[in-house]
């Protein structure tokens, strides 16, 4: 197979010795493989051969290479490498840290995963988005301590939030209805932060978007929200409402951040929506 390896050109020497085991075990097993930086790699110039498009990082890395393509629906079929912080499509695929386990799993698995890119205010997204308290977090966490404890500092940045809450009324508008709302996550994967779950019927094969709308987001709700997915609830609390939806559209008085796989990406007023695009996952 044909693969080309996608990674930050700014990696530290420990991840770059990563791609390199994870290069020599693809070449041992008979594999063709080509190395690419991310930040200004254009499949169709730089790779036109591959078979399979191998992006080694986090859910943001894999966010920024496919929105940098000039049509991300020509792309060959994309694998991940968990590199990152949460790698929460890595684990929806069932993707390994392990050399060995990794390319085992490219080569036996012939099924492929079909997904509509998901966008917000234009710019894709792979895993998951939000609105609320949660966004506000991820634009506090400090780069430089994420790099030193990993998931560790977005406790950190949320403990920072704790005294001067913030909660902002928000407008929701979909199909067939509207709500006002103080938090939202639109989901494309039944994992969230890790391996927990928000809600068990998002996947990234399905036809829609799948949001989960809270109406109060005070501090007893992000307690009742944790709860609900570290212990793998199945019963939401009854005010939370989710939905469907292919278009969501989100307004309020105030500019507030909206994040995406793990980092802000825009601000409201945004448009969720899933683009005529299909992405192609090994």
């Amino acid at each position: 197979m044909r693969i080309a390896l996608v990674y930050n050109e700014r990696l530290a020497p420990r991840r770059r010795k990563k791609i390199q085991a994870l290069a020599q075990v693809l070449e041992r097993r008979g594999h063709r493989v080509t190395h690419h930086f991310g930040d200004n790699f254009d499949a169709a110039r730089d790779a036109p051969d591959a078979e399979c498009l191998c992006l080694c990082g986090g859910d943001g890395t894999a966010r920024l290479v496919i929105g940098n393509q000039s049509d991300p629906g020509k792309l060959p079929p994309i694998a991940l490498y968990p590199m990152g912080t949460i790698n929460l499509l890595a684990r929806e695929l069932g993707y390994s840290r392990q050399p060995e386990k990794f390319a085992a799993r490219l080569e036996r698995y012939q099924t492929k995963m079909f997904t509509r890119m998901a966008t917000v205010s234009g710019a894709p997204f792979l895993a998951c988005a939000s609105i609320g308290f949660d966004a506000y977090t991820v634009a506090s966490v400090s780069e430089a301590l994420k790099l030193r404890i990993g998931r560790l500092a977005y406790v950190a940045a949320l403990l920072t939030l704790v005294h001067k809450w913030p909660r902002q009324s928000l407008h929701l508008q979909y199909n067939g209805g509207e709500m006002r709302a103080e938090a939202l996550f639109v989901l494309r994967g039944r994992y969230y932060a890790g391996p927990w779950t928000l809600d068990p019927a998002a996947h990234l094969g399905t036809k829609s978007l799948r949001v989960l709308a809270l109406p109060q987001a005070r501090r007893r709700d992000l307690a009742m929200l944790v709860l609900y997915a570290m212990l793998g609830s199945r019963k939401p609390h009854g005010h939370w409402r989710f939905f469907e939806t292919d278009r969501l559209t989100v307004s309020n008085d105030n500019a507030v951040p909206v994040q995406a796989d793990g980092d802000v990406i825009a601000a409201t007023p945004a448009e969720f929506e899933l683009s005529p695009a299909h992405l192609t996952f090994l």
